[in-house]
């Protein structure tokens, strides 16, 4: 075993930790010595990583397959001299209001229903976000319960509707462009259930809400113009949970938990604008990934939290990292030879250690792992925080430790004091900056998804062969 294979502590020295926003990452598990992380360090002033993330945060073009900028960080910034301040500002303002009038009953139904039942009409960016959310900061029993139709699946849509009430729901339709084809036609379904309950005419649009970047998305609806709410070019879908995209999020939740995420998030932005180089978490995350995927070789990266509030976590950064950084083009048109990215998968932890655990620990191939836990629970049972929590750490161990001293997988725990909006906002915040960081170390651009317009395009032409009978 060579000097790079090994961890570059294994004592709990504080040098493998650090805590920022109450998230405390510690990569004492990690095949590499402190001479490799500081060459990764001096990688990334050569690259200009935290250059190119200043650059982006300013509103510089960072996507130049797109020529767009990707200002997702300007949504969550109250600094007046943030990009687009004006816009953002009215916006979020907007989106909170009408967030509280439907949770007051202020907005209601066409027959003055409240309303108790949100369904989030929208799919990839404008769903896995929303989802990730609500799942992680819903209540037991919500007052206002929030559904996802994604998939152009008849099983999905029969499932939600048939629970509810149209009288009190309200639909969202959520697209940036306005013309993803599952958002379509599930639209379309969602909207004849409408009309066959009886909702027609103006009472429609007391039911139906469009977010998007196309301004005539609600006249192409049928709607009145004070349907639509806006978001913009320069976001990225896979990182526009922060802009009306999480309209059906403040609803479900209250205005006051969007504005903690949106802050929290802030917060690690305001990390990242500030930190030394040595105590940027993004930057150390970033690195860290870099070196299992290019240096190492290890083609796959598990997310295993153990909190059932981030299990849908684990779907979201498959979503970002992976339309991220699955690229073989380089940002000036070349094709890349090295490793652009892993593959990110994983589990509920602690289920996962009774399923797919056993392959993680004994297979033939090497694993990077995050293991995430909760140091506060969101519940009131101590004795199941206490088993879970003791798991946990127990694992982190056991998924680097073979007989014989072999070191095989690499581990980077994630602490989170206290699972709130604002704690999610800064993990989420944390996992999209070491992605774009990562673009930049890559060569590659993380905003654009070529693959993904060109599965679309076959996926009209395929339309027209398909019978249904």
């Amino acid at each position: 075993m060579t000097e790079s294979t090994m961890p570059f502590l294994r004592d709990d020295s504080p040098d493998t930790k650090r805590t920022v926003c109450g998230l405390t990452i510690d990569i004492g598990r990690q095949r590499m010595t402190a001479e490799d992380l500081k060459g990764l360090y001096a990688l990334a002033r050569e690259k200009g990583v935290l250059e190119q993330n200043a650059a982006m945060r300013r509103g510089e073009i960072v996507n130049p397959s797109e020529g767009r900028a990707a200002l997702h960080t300007a949504l969550r910034d109250p600094r007046v001299s943030a990009p687009f301040h004006v816009d953002v500002e009215r916006a979020l303002e907007r989106i909170c209001l009408f967030a509280d009038m439907v949770r007051s009953g202020r907005y209601s139904g066409c027959r003055g229903d409240k309303i108790t039942d949100v369904i989030n009409i929208g799919i990839g960016g404008s769903e896995m976000g929303p989802r990730t959310v609500y799942h992680a900061l819903r209540s037991t029993q919500p007052p206002v319960r929030l559904h996802f139709l994604s998939a152009a699946d008849g099983v999905s849509f029969d499932r939600i509707v048939g629970q509810l009430n149209p009288f009190k729901t309200l639909v969202i339709v959520s697209s940036k462009s306005f013309k993803t084809r599952e958002t379509a036609v599930n639209a379309a379904a969602v909207d004849q259930w409408l009309l066959e309950s009886g909702i027609t005419g103006a009472d429609r649009s007391r039911h139906m809400i469009v977010v998007s970047a196309n301004p005539k998305a609600a006249e192409e609806m049928n709607l009145p113009a004070e349907n639509w709410f806006p978001i913009w070019e320069w976001v990225g879908g896979r990182f526009s949970v922060w802009s009306a995209i999480g309209l059906a999020d403040a609803i479900a939740l209250g205005s006051d938990a969007f504005l903690s995420l949106l802050a929290g998030a802030h917060a690690m932005d305001m990390h990242v604008e500030s930190a030394s180089e040595e105590e940027n978490l993004p930057l150390l995350m970033a690195l860290v990934s870099y070196w299992n995927s290019v240096k190492l070789g290890v083609a796959q990266h598990c997310i295993l939290p153990y909190d059932e509030r981030l299990r849908v976590l684990v779907s979201w950064l498959q979503q970002l990292e992976m339309e991220s950084l699955g690229k073989n083009t380089a940002t000036q048109g070349e094709q890349t030879c090295e490793r652009t990215g892993q593959g990110i998968w994983g589990g509920h932890g602690n289920e996962s250690q009774h399923s797919f655990y056993q392959w993680l620990r004994e297979g033939t191939a090497n694993s990077s792992i995050d293991l995430l836990w909760c140091e506060k629970p969101g519940h009131r049972h101590a004795e199941l925080h206490r088993v879970l929590i003791a798991n946990a750490k127990a694992q982190a161990e056991a998924l680097v430790t073979r007989d014989g001293g072999c070191w095989f997988n690499a581990v980077t725990t994630v602490s989170i004091d206290e699972l709130d909006a604002a704690r999610l906002g800064a993990l989420m915040a944390l996992y999209e900056h070491k992605t774009t960081m990562l673009g930049t170390l890559y060569g590659i651009n993380p905003f654009d998804q070529p693959g993904v317009e060109f599965g679309k395009k076959l996926s009209r032409k395929a339309e027209s062969s398909v019978e249904f009978k």
